[in-house]
């Protein structure tokens, strides 16, 4: 069975909104810093630094799989819902890419942290906190998070998708907030993205393809 381009491109968005989310909670999960405080940062690091070091790599393993399949989420918007759709998913793509910046800095945390609690580990923390690019890292994350409101919204919109994923993704954000483990959110996730993901991977109804050609002119004889 031949498969063809729009064919792979829906499924190979289907996989990464699958496989992203698993990646992301497995990264939440195991991330060991809970707190803003420079010292107690590098305290709970160098506790665990081989953890630390594997939160990172699945975080970054689990970016360059979301940024893909959240640029195969247009299909979702064929008509309503559109602007807020492209708006949602170019702010959470947003928050994808502060999410690498993310990662660089906890390689570079990773690195200090075995070197001990010190006062200067923690001067040296405290500096690259003050930076202006990590600064605006920060707010790219914080902005970025918008996306899951203007998506949601623009699923509801749509109604291409059962209403449930939309109120997913609002209860995703909405966890980022609240004093519980960051994983929760990351399962909230791939209950979301994963049902959509799963949607991507069926077969499409051949009612859609006959559709697409009966739009398309006719060629003159």
């Amino acid at each position: 069975m031949s498969t063809t381009p729009d064919d792979f491109r829906r499924r190979f968005t289907g996989i990464c909104l699958i496989a992203g989310p698993i990646v992301m909670t497995a990264a939440m999960a195991l991330k060991t810093v809970s707190s803003q405080d420079s010292r107690t940062i590098l305290t709970e690091v160098a506790a665990d630094p081989s953890r630390f070091r594997l939160s990172i790599l699945l975080q970054l393993v689990a970016v360059l799989l979301l940024v893909p399949g959240l640029a195969g989420l247009p299909r979702l918007f064929p008509g309503r819902g559109a602007v807020l759709g492209h708006l949602g998913i170019g702010l959470l793509t947003l928050n994808m890419l502060a999410n690498l910046g993310d990662a660089a800095s906890g390689s570079a945390l990773s690195a200090i942290a075995p070197g001990g609690v010190t006062d200067q580990n923690v001067a040296i923390l405290d500096a690259v906190a003050r930076e202006p690019v990590f600064i605006i890292i920060q707010l790219m994350v914080l902005i970025g998070l918008l996306g899951f409101v203007l998506l949601a919204v623009a699923l509801f919109r749509a109604r291409t998708v059962h209403w449930a994923i939309p109120t997913l993704l609002l209860a995703t954000l909405v966890s980022f907030f609240v004093p519980i483990t960051e994983a929760l959110g990351g399962v909230l996730l791939v209950l979301a993205y994963g049902w959509i993901g799963a949607r991507f991977l069926r077969p499409e109804p051949a009612t859609e393809h006959v559709v697409e050609h009966a739009a398309e002119p006719a060629a003159a004889g």
